[in-house]
């Protein structure tokens, strides 16, 4: 017995020297392209070859520099199988970044934007965390000018997999369909039209009774989402992922509704501006060839009139700007021969 007891002190001394770091919150797996199908929306922008033709430039910015640095920093954790709260100041420069890009989305040239598309895709895959796909959301569905994405970059982020674990980090018209680990073809439909409104519908479609994981991304704007399954509905909360575990028949359906509604984004520099956002989208207008709109204070989203049918390409009118209208519709809603579209409204004092 007193053997034994050595024994297992002198193995679980030996499991523990070979412990050397923890492991990641995850480390899902890319889902090859052939398996995912894109329709709605997306499937209309990558044929829409006028959205890949240059207009006039916007103010270029540059971050290679920052991007690349948190490229190494992510290296270095994945070697090390670290988590991401072991460097707190790679977030700490992950969200000063993400919010300089937000506030310069317009002027990123396409070799940051895909740097900065390929990092957060990156961090997606390694720590399933909802603000690295809402980043790449914003990428997907706000092409400007040249700057339009490949297919298979974004069936690359729509979902990701580990085993039966399906997340669902974007959303949008598509199809999932692969083999589940005990055999059986596993099917699951998106059926929306966002991001014009914020209700999907994934219908789930198998040949027998199977075990799956799914988890729903929330996104961090979505303060007023659900998630309901036959009847039941899922504690959400924005920033995270809904699971639902459980053995699913063929046929269950999940609705998930995002409450889409228009927000500000201010930037407080050394020219004052504002763009209006619903949901993921960036609401642009074509840009002034001489004198810049002005908006004069107040809540901007007062002066916000939402005009579009329900389930078309969301249009407001923005009335915040004397003698003046605006027309916002997203960036995609640019015209061939039209001006460049711009989402920043300038702010008086």
């Amino acid at each position: 017995m007193r053997k034994l007891l050595i024994l297992l002190a002198f193995f679980a001394a030996v499991s523990c020297q070979f412990k050397t770091a923890d492991d990641p919150v995850n480390t899902a797996e890319r889902i090859p392209a052939d398996q995912i199908s894109i329709g709605g929306v997306l499937a209309e922008l990558l044929q829409d070859s006028s959205v890949t033709e240059a207009k006039a430039s916007h103010q270029s910015v540059s971050y290679s520099k920052e991007i690349g640095w948190l490229s190494e920093q992510l290296e270095q954790l994945k070697a090390e199988r670290k988590k991401l709260d072991k460097n707190p100041e790679f977030s700490k420069e992950w969200e000063l970044l993400n919010e300089e890009i937000l506030h310069h989305f317009e002027g990123l040239s396409p070799v940051d934007l895909n740097n900065w598309m390929n990092l957060n895709d990156s961090l997606l895959k390694y720590t399933e965390e909802v603000r690295f796909a809402d980043a790449l959301e914003r990428v997907v569905y706000n092409p400007i000018g040249q700057k339009q994405l490949q297919e298979d970059q974004i069936k690359s982020v729509f979902y990701t997999r580990l085993y039966d674990r399906i997340y669902f980090n974007l959303y949008g018209s598509s199809s999932l369909q692969y083999e589940h680990t005990t055999g059986g073809v596993v099917r699951l439909v998106q059926d929306t039209n966002y991001p014009f409104d914020g209700v999907v519908t994934l219908k789930v479609e198998l040949q027998d009774t199977r075990y799956l994981d799914f988890y729903f991304r929330i996104p961090e704007w979505a303060d007023r989402a659900s998630v309901t399954c036959k009847g039941v509905k899922y504690t959400v909360n924005p920033g995270q992922f809904t699971e639902i575990a459980k053995k699913w028949k063929n046929g269950e359906e999940v609705e998930i509704i995002l409450g889409m509604r228009p927000t500000a984004l201010e930037r407080e520099e050394a020219d004052p501006a504002l763009a209006l956002t619903y949901g993921s989208l960036f609401l642009s207008y074509p840009r002034p060839e001489s004198t810049p709109l002005i908006f004069e204070g107040g809540d901007a989203i007062q002066h916000l009139n939402f005009v579009s049918p329900p389930g078309k390409m969301p249009t407001f009118t923005f009335s915040g700007i004397q003698d003046t209208t605006l027309v916002l519709q997203p960036y995609f809603a640019e015209e061939p021969d039209s001006l460049e579209r711009t989402a920043w409204i300038r702010k008086g004092n």
